[in-house]
């Protein structure tokens, strides 16, 4: 049994990728997590878990011994670059053949800077003696519905990106394409995948979730500032929110190079279509 660990596993994404694990052949997936008390009240008594938490290396070296492959997912705050090379030197030091790592955009901008960091830690895995696929998903369709960071009030779907045409994920899709990675790794050994299927506007998107609620559901564009401002007031990591607010404000003036293209190959690797934003309204219709 090849043995897979997965950071981030209470998240919405690691919660998804070891659900589809356990359907693999031959994959033992077994859950990171900072305390077993914790993951069993996520994800239940019966499944595998190693202690390990991105901020004490102390933790590192037991979760990954005997492991054979790892989802590398951080959190969003600066730090992510000190978890991941902690975390990286002790994959290496265990023996950690192949390392699927959740970045973000794969636009060749330079102005957006946590993006800067994820191709940071993409080019230390490249550095170390692991095989690799990296991950580069978009915008994720739950900012605009999912709970803890819902844009969607009420009716009103309230955002800072004024007029841009947005490329959009599904993060249960990115979960989709990790787990095929990390299962099949030599199938997708030293391969970049950008990850984005659905092209919208924020209008595009208020039109089809008012299609599907039988509701008028519009938009309202604020400025990015403010979302900087009242972000770190709530909490936000200053060094993280700043790097999306300034996404934001290059979005809004049309900067970001791409922006709106989607990408092929969802159906090859997962062996079903990417959702759309009808399918994600109908089947998110119980949070929004």
């Amino acid at each position: 049994m090849k043995k897979i660990l997965v950071v981030g596993a209470t998240g919405k994404i690691g919660n998804e990728v070891l659900r589809l694990l356990s359907q693999e052949n031959d994959v033992e997936p077994i859950a990171a997590v900072r305390s077993i008390e914790r993951g069993q009240e996520v994800l239940g008594a019966d499944v595998p878990m190693q202690v390990l938490d991105l901020d004490d290396e102390s933790t590192m070296n037991s979760a990954l011994e005997g492991i054979d492959a790892a989802l590398l997912l951080t959190g969003y705050t600066v730090d992510m670059l000190r978890q991941s090379k902690m975390f990286l030197d002790a994959a290496s030091k265990q023996g950690v053949a192949h390392i699927v790592h959740i970045g973000a955009s794969t636009s060749p901008t330079n102005e957006v800077g946590h993006w800067g960091w994820h191709q940071f830690v993409e080019a230390y895995i490249e550095k170390l003696d692991f095989t690799w696929t990296h991950l580069r998903p978009e915008s994720f369709m739950q900012n605009v519905t999912g709970p803890g960071h819902r844009w969607l009030d009420g009716d009103v779907i309230r955002h800072f990106i004024g007029d841009a045409r947005w490329t959009w994920i599904d993060c249960l899709d990115v979960a989709a394409v990790a787990a095929k990675c990390l299962a099949h790794a030599d199938a997708f050994a030293g391969r970049i995948i950008p990850l984005g299927y659905d092209s919208a506007t924020m209008n595009e998107v208020a039109a089809t979730l008012s299609k599907v609620t039988g509701r008028t559901i519009t938009h309202e564009a604020g400025d990015p500032e403010d979302f900087r401002n009242f972000a770190i007031e709530a909490g936000a990591e200053p060094a993280y929110i700043t790097c999306v607010a300034n996404q934001f404000k290059l979005d809004a003036a049309g900067l970001i190079p791409g922006a709106g293209q989607t990408f092929d190959g969802f159906e090859e690797i997962v062996g079903r279509a990417p959702v759309k934003w009808a399918e994600f309204a109908e089947r998110e219709l119980n949070t929004i």
